[in-house]
């Protein structure tokens, strides 16, 4: 009986996947529009555009979010950033699960294309780095699909996100593809750790205070 009610929440989804045409690697948020493997957060016509690079489990990149997450999701909101989001998964297979990084990934694609909101989606991105609650590299755990589903649902994602992201099918995104995608765009700088932030295609430690060089 659960693996019908299973199959049949399934097909529900893959039909409105079909319904809605085909979107692969693309998601956006309110204001924002969709830019291949790229997540597009707050209003591109912002007067600060940066490109941010992270990977869902390295520990350096938790540390950025949970610094300057705040500041970043107020100028997000306020109309002044504009936030091109490209996610790797270097860390994947150092995960418990060996699928982590793309499991977050997917997670965060399908609260933005559900949810069009930068502000709700940006939520969910602090909600994955919290402290204590981010696995950790080489950990004996990290997040199943239920538990990225109740993060989702912390911050008023709508119920078909959740419900999706239990579900876990990389449709309509594949979220391995979307990192490779990016991987060799982020190579193209001379030190292509994360978190980086590109501003102007410069790049900038993301753990900097490199808030302050961009325009508002």
């Amino acid at each position: 009986m659960r693996a019908l009610k299973r199959l049949t929440t399934l097909i529900g989804l893959v039909a409105a996947v079909l319904v809605v045409g085909p979107t692969t690697a693309l998601a956006h948020a309110a204001d924002a529009s969709p830019a291949g493997d790229v997540l597009s957060l707050g209003d591109p016509a912002a007067p600060g555009q940066i490109d941010l690079y992270l990977d869902p489990l390295c520990p350096y990149s938790g540390k950025m979010v949970q610094d300057q997450g705040a500041e970043i999701g107020r100028r997000l909101e306020s109309g002044t950033l504009h936030i091109n989001l490209r996610f790797v998964d270097f860390l994947d297979k150092y995960s418990a699960s060996g699928t982590y990084d793309s499991r977050a990934i997917y997670a965060t694609y399908v609260v933005a294309d559900q949810s069009r909101s930068s502000d709700t989606t940006w939520r969910f991105i602090q909600q994955i780095y919290t402290r204590g609650q981010q696995p950790e590299e080489e950990g004996d755990t990290d997040l199943s699909n239920d538990q990225l589903a109740e993060l989702a649902g912390r911050v008023n994602a709508p119920q078909g996100a959740q419900d999706q992201i239990r579900l876990g099918l990389p449709i309509p995104f594949d979220a391995r593809a979307i990192a490779a995608n990016n991987l060799p765009i982020l190579r193209q700088f001379p030190k292509s750790g994360v978190p980086l932030v590109a501003i102007d295609n410069q790049p900038v430690d993301g753990e900097s205070d490199w808030l302050s060089r961009v325009p508002r």
